[in-house]
């Protein structure tokens, strides 16, 4: 099934700017005129599951970006939405909703700025909410964790990086911005249960802030769970499920965390790569560069032989480890230069693998490495990959 969606802000305007160009043309060149005008129709979507993929196109960071919802299964597109610079997106409810956090001018690249929430049906893509919010989110990359749902789905919050550092609580059952929350200067959103949310600071620490719904909030630090010279990746696996942080440094330790109400659970850390593979300079490396399948605890990692500080370059291959254990299960070639990677939450698991350079999606067997499929053609330099955590 097919969607076309131009019910967003943007929609509207590209679908009004269509139409007048059409009569423009009928005008111009009378014969146009005769020619029938395929009907336009909007059908609904299957309903949300553990395969449902939404790929987000930034564009090389243009004013205007694309999210395209595809059906993993089958590799087919089913439709897509339009978005202003460096979007959000969020899954909510089991998959049946998507949040969107855009930025829009009204000179296109310049003029007054808008912020603001759109909220879509998943199945017909329609917009069922549009919340205004204060005009400072966050705008320095696309970067996943910047924004999130609550874990109950009631709240969003967003980061604000300008005029001074805070998390924006916006209500999602009122549809309502609340209050801006002042924070120290730290970054991410990992939100945990009973109004929870987290944050990783500068010293190391992750900062739990504790919020009720008018956005009064209380502050406090976890112990320092890492060194200043481990460099950690900006693109963490988080689950708002599970609550399991699972966080890359430069050179493949990872370090794990169970976030909760009463605080943060820290594990030991492990090395991915043995001292021989480090000889031959295997290192993480992508955008997207971890993925975990929640039930069974497996680390998908995305890593190549690299030079040092190369970790937002593309790789070719994936190393599955158990996250209990650290111990190494499988690796999976590629043979693509993939920039993210995410893997779904089901029981046969499929792995899905973005190219920017390729602008396509390659699918495969998470367990086996089996190529099962694969989707192209998704608009300029896509590079994020959102999947439902929790679906029916």
């Amino acid at each position: 099934m097919t969607i076309f969606n131009f019910k967003s802000k943007l929609g509207q305007q590209a679908l009004a700017g269509s139409i007048a160009a059409a009569a423009l043309m009928a005008t111009t060149y009378p014969a146009l005129a005769d020619i029938a005008i395929e009907a336009q129709t909007i059908e609904v979507a299957p309903a949300s599951d553990a395969k449902r993929v939404y790929v987000t196109d930034p564009g090389h960071f243009q004013m205007t970006s694309q999210v395209f919802t595809i059906d993993g299964k089958t590799s087919k597109m089913l439709g897509m939405v339009d978005a202003g610079k460096l979007p959000h997106v969020m899954v909510g409810d089991k998959g049946k909703f998507l949040a969107v956090a855009n930025t829009w001018y009204d000179r296109i690249a310049r003029g007054n700025r808008d912020d603001y929430i759109e909220v879509f049906d998943t199945s017909t893509h329609e917009v069922t909410a549009d919340i205004d919010i204060p005009e400072g989110r966050f705008l320095t990359g696309v970067f996943p964790h910047m924004a999130t749902l609550s874990t109950d789905d009631k709240h969003m919050l967003f980061q604000q990086f300008s005029p001074v550092p805070a998390v924006g609580l916006v209500d999602l059952e009122n549809n309502k911005f609340v209050k801006m929350i002042d924070t120290p200067d730290c970054y991410h959103l990992f939100p945990a249960p009973e109004q929870n949310v987290y944050m990783h600071c500068r010293d190391g620490s992750l900062l739990q802030i504790s919020y009720d719904a008018e956005g009064n909030a209380e502050q406090k630090h976890s112990k320092v769970f890492h060194a200043e010279d481990e460099y950690l990746s900006n693109m963490p696996y988080y689950s708002d499920v599970t609550n399991h942080l699972v966080w890359p440094d430069y050179e493949g330790q990872i370090f794990q965390a169970e976030l909760t109400a009463s605080g943060a659970k820290f594990k030991k850390p492990f090395e991915v790569f043995t001292d021989e593979e480090k000889a031959a300079k295997w290192r993480p490396g992508g955008w997207q560069l971890i993925t975990v399948h929640d039930k069974t605890n497996e680390l998908y990692l995305l890593a190549d032989q690299r030079a040092e500080w190369t970790h937002k370059s593309p790789s070719r291959y994936v190393f599955v480890v158990d996250g209990n254990t650290g111990k190494r299960l499988r690796r999976i070639e590629l043979k693509h230069e993939i920039d993210s990677i995410a893997v779904s939450q089901d029981d046969q698991p499929y792995l899905f693998a973005l190219s920017a350079g390729d602008r396509a999606m390659y699918t495969f067997d998470a367990k086996t490495g089996k190529k099962v499929g694969e989707i192209g053609s998704l608009g300029r330099y896509p590079h994020i990959l959102t999947l439902p955590q929790d679906s029916e």
